[in-house]
């Protein structure tokens, strides 16, 4: 009963957030990628908390990470919010919010091979599971930190929520079509969470028959060629808003 109960309370979260996420993500590609996923074994595993993860991006590489495993490579930890809020006639008809944390923990070995292990966190109900990625990014195992492991394809389910969010941050911050449509108003050194990071702010030059505001930070870590984006906000005329926001991250 346990194991089901669990299920139903995934699939609730799923059909909250994706929603959500497509809104958010109107026009960004999310860029997990191209590989396919690969089907598991049952061999054994041993932890290693000290091994690197992820593709950490030298000064030289100013090259875009094109997978969720650069995002770890590159910070190792981080916390997002995105909310978005309906509009009909003026009232509000329907409006929701999550807030959700990944944390490294390093590589481990799954079926003789390395696997990235990372703790996703859904901060509003205290709920956490520990995903298992193969090299190619795809989550061969997880487990559901109270309940059991699952190995695909229903380790996909539990983690797909998470995934698509964080790869909120990858597509956003290389989106040259969102930032094209908008105008650089300010530039200034941010603390988010522990790291402090320099924030350039691009607006709206004026409302559109599309778009009532619409604004997006992206973010740099000094000494460091990897971009992010920490905040996007966007105003629909009489019918919706979005946002997206990086409320802490640290850098691996």
């Amino acid at each position: 009963m346990k194991s089901s109960r669990c299920g139903m309370t995934i699939t609730r979260k799923i059909a909250i957030a994706i929603p959500l996420l497509l809104i958010i993500a109107t026009g960004v590609y999310v860029a997990l990628g191209s590989s396919r996923p690969s089907v598991p074994g049952n061999g054994p595993q041993t932890t290693s908390s000290s091994l690197s993860t992820g593709t950490a991006l030298s000064n030289s590489e100013a090259r875009q990470p094109n997978s969720i495993l650069d995002l770890f490579g590159n910070f190792s930890q981080m916390t997002i919010t995105t909310s978005y809020v309906d509009f009909y006639d003026g009232e509000v008809q329907d409006q929701a919010a999550s807030h959700f944390s990944y944390a490294v923990l390093g590589q481990a070995l799954l079926n003789s091979t390395n696997h990235y292990k990372v703790e996703f966190t859904n901060l509003d109900d205290k709920t956490s599971e520990i995903a298992w990625f193969n090299q190619q990014g795809s989550v061969d195992r997880v487990d559901v930190l109270g309940d059991k492991n699952y190995t695909r394809p229903t380790a996909t389910v539990y983690t797909q929520t998470f995934i698509a969010s964080f790869s909120l941050v990858l597509s956003l911050s290389y989106n040259t079509t969102v930032l094209a449509e908008l105008q650089r108003t300010a530039e200034g050194v941010q603390s988010i969470g522990p790291t402090q990071m320099d924030v350039i702010t691009y607006d709206l030059a004026a409302p559109s028959s599309s778009y009532s505001n619409f604004t997006v930070k992206i973010a740099t870590v000094p000494g460091a060629n990897v971009k992010l984006a920490v905040y996007s906000y966007q105003q629909f005329p009489s019918t919706s808003n979005t946002l997206f926001e990086v409320t802490s991250v640290t850098r691996a």
